[in-house]
């Protein structure tokens, strides 16, 4: 996590995030998301004292617990090997955002990116967003470098962005998705509570799992 102070406003910018399965260090899959949401490392001493900006050092960097959207991705994945008839997935799942912002509001994700944008100097704008999502050459070689691509977005938020990156993904056999009943590539978070959401990625990595 690093984190931005401005006029004694604290932003904080999650990057590099990875999610690890079993012992391998060997690339597993990516997931494609809006921006990261209420993701805490509660469970990591400093991390209270970090978010409120005391300490001298603006980057925190930790193990911890997975919040709701990514235990529902560690999910499906779990689920859609076991369905695959496959061994337990063993590697490291990457996470990419369309912003790097926290922001449990996902309607304020924009606006909170652009303060962030406004405070970082442009050498460093790739700590805000993933060079992949700005990329056609990049996004595609990441997720050819991977067995699946799971994407699921915040409705209405970085709209040019998210098209953009849809537009990209069409040239990806191994996508994986939710599409819920308006078309759209369902957020993770809301496939606890909407389990035909779940049972659709879950079977969407089967398929692609069994080739």
């Amino acid at each position: 996590m690093i984190r931005l102070i401005h006029d004694s406003e604290v932003l904080l910018l999650r990057h590099s995030t990875e999610i690890q399965f079993g012992d391998s260090t060997d690339l597993l899959g990516i997931v494609v998301m809006t921006n990261p949401g209420k993701f805490e490392f509660n469970k990591t001493t400093g991390w209270n004292a970090f978010k409120l900006g005391e300490g001298s050092s603006d980057t925190f960097i930790a193990n911890d617990y997975p919040d709701l959207s990514m235990q529902n991705v560690i999910r499906v994945i779990r689920c859609g090997y076991e369905s695959a008839g496959l061994l337990k997935p063993n590697g490291i799942l990457r996470v990419y955002n369309l912003s790097n912002v926290r922001q449990p509001d996902g309607e304020k994700a924009e606006e909170y990116h652009e303060r962030a944008k406004q405070v970082l100097p442009c050498v460093r704008h790739q700590l805000l967003e993933d060079p992949i999502t700005h990329s056609r050459e990049l996004f595609l070689d990441e997720c050819n470098k991977s067995k699946f691509v799971i994407m699921g977005f915040v409705d209405g938020v970085f709209e040019e962005k998210l098209q953009q990156v849809l537009t990209w993904s069409e040239e990806i056999e191994h996508r994986i998705c939710a599409v819920d009943d308006k078309g759209r590539y369902s957020h993770p978070r809301r496939w606890r509570t909407e389990p035909n959401l779940m049972n659709q990625a879950i079977e969407s990595l089967k398929i692609v799992l069994k080739g």
